[in-house]
C-alpha cells in the first residue's frame, strides 16, 4: 500500500471532526515495522477534553477504515501456516 497516502487519509479523517483542533493540527507518523505490516499512529488535540475521547476516536477510526477501503488500502492480518 502507499504509505504516504495512508498517512494523508488518516490526517484527513481527523481533520473532518469538529472537535479536533486545526492548530496544532493532526499528524500521522510511522512508529515501526511490525511482523505483518507498518505501524502508524495518528495524533491530534481536541478542543474539549472534558467531553472524553472514546467516541471521537471511534468515529475517526471508522472514517479511516472507510477511506482505506475506498482507496484500496488493506489491513494486514497474520496468516499462520499449518
Amino acid at each position: 500500500a502507499d504509505l504516504e497516502l495512508a498517512m494523508r487519509l488518516m490526517v484527513e479523517a481527523a481533520c473532518a471532526q469538529d472537535r479536533v483542533l486545526d492548530d496544532p493540527g493532526p499528524s500521522a507518523v510511522v512508529t515501526g515495522f511490525g511482523e505483518n505490516g507498518i505501524d502508524l499512529e495518528l495524533g491530534f488535540w481536541i478542543r474539549d477534553p472534558e467531553g472524553g475521547s472514546g467516541g471521537l476516536r471511534s468515529e475517526i477510526n471508522l472514517a479511516i477504515w472507510r477511506s482505506f477501503r475506498e482507496h484500496g488500502i488493506e489491513f494486514p492480518f497474520p496468516q499462520p501456516e499449518v
